[in-house]
């Protein structure tokens, strides 16, 4: 009887080593997948004193680049670092240029990374422009009570002009664009900004104007009428009226 509990609890006690060394067995984790196409720095290096430097996102795969309006930057030129063997496109230094385009169009800058093994990625670049917002008076009181303008095309000179107040306006007009809208959306080309008096950066003094023949490229690109609502853009920021105005061109 003695030998037989013997035997029985020799059977427990390898039972439960081997219930341990079960519980307790390592496993082997792999380790994080690596990125070998990867941008490791990215900083615009076209400005006075220390570069800008960009925020690089990998969860996302964006990068930050934060450009204060008082800079007047309209080129950038990036220089950028990558894993070694890695290739990038565009390449390190080629120039984002026509930066007030890129603000205006909206259109996504994309860096493609190319590692030695032929992995890819792509990262997309975002431009926080640190700027006040912009803000317009209406031309028109309301939807209906809409402020009329015409424009005289028999021979001779004609113009229309009118005074656009708001907030966020810059001294620089080179960094400002003054368009119209029409209902479906279209952008027409700029119109003329003039410097208010005493250089007041609340209000922008705008004119269509039509002298002799070839007439400016806003003149002809409008129709005979239509509503247009005012658009202005002021570097990286822009607003547009909530109330259109009508512009009718007589024959």
């Amino acid at each position: 009887m003695k030998q037989y509990l013997r035997l029985a609890a020799a059977i427990a006690c390898c039972a439960s080593a081997l219930a341990f060394s079960a519980c307790t067995k390592t496993e082997i984790v792999a380790p994080p997948e690596e990125y070998p196409a990867q941008i490791l720095e990215y900083k615009i290096v076209n400005v006075q004193g220390d570069p800008i430097q960009g925020a690089i996102n990998e969860k996302d795969s964006t990068i930050t680049v934060y450009l204060p309006v008082y800079r007047q930057l309209v080129t950038l030129e990036p220089e950028i670092k990558v894993t070694a063997g890695a290739t990038i496109q565009p390449a390190s230094g080629t120039l984002i240029e026509d930066l007030l385009s890129v603000f205006r169009k909206k259109e996504p800058i994309k860096y493609i990374v190319t590692a030695a093994n032929g992995k890819t990625r792509t990262y997309t670049l975002k431009l926080e422009v640190q700027q006040p917002p912009v803000t317009l008076e209406e031309l028109s009181a309301s939807a209906t009570d809409i402020s009329e303008y015409t424009l005289d095309m028999k021979p001779g000179f004609s113009s229309i002009s009118f005074t656009v107040r708001g907030t966020g306006f810059h001294e620089n007009h080179d960094l400002m664009e003054v368009v119209l809208v029409d209902e479906a959306g279209k952008e027409y080309p700029p119109l003329a900004v003039g410097l208010s008096t005493n250089n007041d950066l609340t209000k922008l003094n705008i004119s269509i104007a039509k002298f002799n023949e070839p007439y400016p490229p806003i003149v002809t690109a409008l129709p005979a009428a239509g509503l247009y609502k005012v658009r202005v853009y002021v570097y990286g920021k822009s607003a547009t009226m909530q109330y259109p105005i009508r512009i009718t061109k007589l024959q």
